[in-house]
């Protein structure tokens, strides 16, 4: 992973900001007697000039988090807390610029038992007022969801301005190529008139469907349009370069955000350039020189992102950042009010709608009883209670296929990112089956010689796949913990919940609110459920999502390379329908016969 050479502390200023004074190192966290509570601890944020609000990947959990205190806030609670926010810890003094980096279907309810998905989540995420805000890759896997994200929200009267994508063109019905939103934003800012210029770029993604196009970053920036805007407002005119979109701030395999930071630092030498990521499914900080940071705000409305710039105008400009929990009371606090009084009368009419929205799409509808907690990556592979090995081990081997018989032994294979969330103990209700696997989940299957078959998940786990097509986004956490040499102190405190511990770039502090340390295991790319027929077989049924086919025919071909057993080069002609439920209706079932 590429990192400075210069270390750029994150620097604890004076909160010149409405008169208040931030408190001394030593005083490291802050109870405020006006919030009407004093549990948990929060540590304070850092007002500054120039400061930003930050989501990503929410993937429609606008309803908060019915099973998890910690994020306990909705929509609702989110657009009351910016309000306050503003008014009561920005106000005259600074400047508040709300981001957020895409992702918004597929993974809750809320959003996916609608058709289309997102039809009524769409509406509701848009009621924040963002300034800047885009799409991610989740708005391009259906021509369905990108129709209805160029519509509703990158053409709409209330975005077409701050809707940006460099690099991402929408297809129109005649087709032809236009630009997804604007290519860029220039604006200065309410109260202190900073020149800021946007851009906003997608990873590169290229499973899209007809009605997007998705250009390489730095393809991008060598296009005209680009020389345009260098030529419009050079280094000169511009204050604050906002980077944003759906990539992840560190990417230690694909570097892309590296390589477009290099292309800029060209052009922009010494202007302070602030990068918003996503995709990753963590919170993360980065440093790429003294002029320049990035933030990364979870997902799932876990997290709100806060970032603060102070003496934006000279040449030592300093960057502090902090993950706020997705809590009424983080809100409450952070906005200087009570929680009796941090809901204002918009967000509590978008919290009273998403209550009806829920009755109306029967979320709450119980389907059985779950009898314990299962997890993705707190509890290792083999243990009971992870998910991955409740799903081999009870749920797979109940898929039956409607396209082939049972006779030959079958290798089961899925990948860890087609499951989205832990399995909590409780009710399992209709909202659980899209909280934990979204995905419709069609199977293909193969016939194979009983040898290779045996072989594809042990390849795809360890051999040169794309990693991001297979593994949960989180799993660069992992990496992230093998790359980055520090660690954090172990908590382990009665009265602290389980939470995030977040280790960056500036340090152990980051989180607002002090949680105990969770340990995370390892996750491999896929998992697989084996049922192997008694007798001699020289051939098996290999089955898996269609989601990653082409990875299963790469994997059987390099591996009869290497073991030379068919004369035979595999493609996705090969492949068949296999039929049969999605792993969510697999689960459901499960749950009900318990």
């Amino acid at each position: 992973m590429a990192r400075p050479e210069v270390w750029l502390p994150i620097l604890l200023f004076a909160s010149w900001a409405n008169g208040r004074t931030i408190p001394s190192k030593g005083q490291e966290f802050q109870q405020a007697q006006d919030t009407g509570f004093t549990e948990p601890l929060i540590r304070d944020l850092h007002v500054g000039e120039l400061n930003f609000l930050h989501t990503t990947d929410t993937h429609g959990w606008l309803g908060s988090h019915l099973t998890q205190p910690n994020y306990d806030a909705d929509w609702g609670d989110f657009v009351s807390f910016a309000s306050r926010f503003r008014e009561n810890r920005v106000g005259t003094a600074g400047d508040l610029v709300l981001v957020d980096t895409g992702d918004k279907h597929d993974g809750n309810g809320l959003s996916d038992a609608t058709v289309p998905n997102g039809l009524e989540s769409t509406k509701v995420f848009n009621e924040q007022d963002y300034d800047l805000l885009t799409l991610g890759n989740h708005e391009l896997y259906t021509e369905e969801n990108t129709v209805l994200e160029y519509c509703s929200t990158a053409n709409s009267e209330k975005f077409k301005d701050a809707y940006v994508s460099s690099n991402v063109e929408f297809i129109t019905k005649e087709g032809n190529p236009v630009p997804f939103g604007s290519k860029y934003r220039f604006f200065k800012t309410k109260n202190h008139n900073f020149r800021i210029l946007a851009l906003s770029f997608m990873f590169n993604f290229q499973r899209t469907n007809p009605r997007a196009k998705v250009t390489p970053a730095l393809e991008a920036l060598k296009q005209d349009w680009f020389q345009d805007v260098i030529s419009k407002y050079p280094a000169e005119s511009v204050d604050v370069l906002v980077v944003f979109g759906h990539m992840p701030i560190t990417d230690p395999e694909n570097r892309e955000i590296n390589q477009v930071h290099r292309h800029l630092r060209k052009i922009y030498p010494k202007t302070i350039i602030q990068y918003f990521g996503g995709h990753s499914h963590i919170r993360d900080f980065a440093v790429f020189d003294k002029q320049s940071t990035g933030l990364q705000s979870g997902r799932f409305s876990e997290t709100v992102g806060f970032l603060s710039i102070a003496n934006v105008k000279s040449s030592e400009p300093s960057f502090s950042r902090q993950y706020l929990d997705f809590s009424k009371k983080s809100f409450a606090y952070h906005s200087r009010v009570s929680q009796s009084n941090l809901v204002t009368e918009k967000g509590s009419k978008i919290s009273n709608h998403l209550s009806k929205l829920r009755e109306d799409l029967s979320l709450n509808e119980v389907v059985g009883y779950v009898p314990d907690t299962y997890y993705m990556d707190t509890k290792p592979l083999q243990s009971k209670h992870n998910i991955y090995h409740l799903l081999a081990s009870e749920v797979l081997p109940r898929l039956r296929s409607q396209h082939t018989d049972d006779t030959k032994s079958r290798f089961i294979i899925i990948n860890t990112g087609a499951i989205r969330y832990d399995l909590y103990k409780g009710n399992f209700t209709k909202d659980s089956e899209y909280i934990v696997s979204p995905f419709p989940n069609d199977w293909n299957y193969i016939e194979v010689p009983l040898s290779l078959a045996e072989g594809v998940a042990d390849y795809l786990n360890k051999g040169p796949v794309l990693l991001r097509s297979l593994a949960p986004p989180s799993a660069l956490r992992h990496t992230l913990r093998h790359t980055r040499p520090k660690s954090c102190p172990f908590i382990h405190d009665p009265e602290r919940s389980k939470g995030y511990t977040t280790l960056d770039d500036g340090g152990c502090e980051g989180d607002d609110v002090p949680h105990n340390t969770e340990i995370y295991y390892d996750i491999p790319n896929v998992v697989q459920s084996v049922e192997l027929k008694p007798g001699i077989q020289d051939t098996a049924h290999l089955v898996f999502y269609s989601f990653i086919q082409r990875d299963v025919v790469r994997a059987l071909n390099a591996l009869n390379e290497q073991k030379a057993i068919v004369r035979h080069h595999y493609s996705e002609k090969d492949c068949r329908q296999y039929g049969g439920h999605a792993t969510k209706d697999l689960l459901k079932e499960w749950i009900r016969d318990l």
